[in-house]
């Protein structure tokens, strides 16, 4: 396993004067940014520069052939998005025309609970990938209906149509339906509470394998009780089994990755 932070800062002679005294060279000028593994031997002095100067950090994590293919779970993460849920995209629309909100609340964003197809404004422009996730909706994934017929049908994963905002059913994209759910084991994750409902929700893991799970799902794909998030964005995390993500790799289905979820 490999912990890497994707750096981020705009250059200036003191920026560059002071990574360079530890072993990194970035560019004259502008935004500037570079990577570091953990493993590097000047870590813990870049970390401490990192929390000084206020660079932006994105952590992820590599994990090993031997780490992915030892695991029996995994947590799926979007490799891309692409679009965003309709109707009235400006304010938000695809919350009243998508889902029932009875339980959401609007500060943190816990609760809601999906009663209608999701809209796209077209076909998506798939490219080579053939999974996807759109923005703002964390915990849904849409893929063609070919990666649908030759990974997810074959492990009971179902299926619902995707509309356009008029209507009418797209031909290109499905949205897989994950009805199961299961609890993580949460000792450990960092927790906010919403001030308004007073709801809990954890930091999105992007530093090591994803938590134990509490309990052995009976399906080869669910979604965490839990939800994940900050501010006002809330998710619950999506994972698939063992048999799913070696599915989507023989396929070769680009557009997601796989954090494999730890063992109890």
């Amino acid at each position: 396993m490999q912990i890497i932070h994707r750096i981020s800062i705009s250059s200036t002679p003191e920026i560059r004067g002071e990574l360079a005294a530890l072993g990194v060279i970035v560019g004259a000028s502008g935004l500037v940014t570079f990577e570091v593994d953990e493993a590097h031997e000047a870590w813990s002095a870049l970390r401490q520069w990192i929390a000084k100067s206020g660079a932006a950090d994105i952590v992820s994590t590599k994990f090993s052939e031997r780490e992915l293919a030892e695991a029996s779970w995994f947590a799926l993460e979007p490799g891309w998005h692409h679009g965003y849920p309709q109707p009235i995209e400006a304010h938000f629309g695809y919350r009243d025309a998508t889902y029932a909100k009875a339980s959401f609340c609007e500060q943190c964003g816990i609760g809601l609970e999906q009663k209608a197809p999701f809209q796209m404004k077209s076909e998506p422009r798939w490219g080579r990938n053939g999974i996807l996730q759109l923005y703002w909706v964390f915990d849904e994934f849409f893929v063609t209906p070919e990666v649908w017929s030759t990974v997810f049908n074959p492990n009971g994963v179902g299926c619902r149509p995707v509309l356009d905002v008029d209507g009418t059913e797209l031909k290109t994209v499905v949205q897989l339906v994950i009805q199961e759910q299961v609890g993580v084991v949460v000792m450990g994750l960092e927790v906010e509470r919403c001030a308004r409902c007073e709801r809990v929700k954890y930091f999105p893991v992007t530093r090591g394998a994803f938590p134990p799970l509490a309990s052995e799902p009976p399906t080869r794909m669910a979604k965490t009780r839990e939800y994940f998030g900050s501010g006002a964005s809330a998710h619950k995390g999506v994972l698939v089994s063992r048999e799913v993500a070696r599915a989507l790799a023989a396929e070769k289905v680009r557009g997601a990755l796989v954090r494999p979820v730890r063992e109890r």
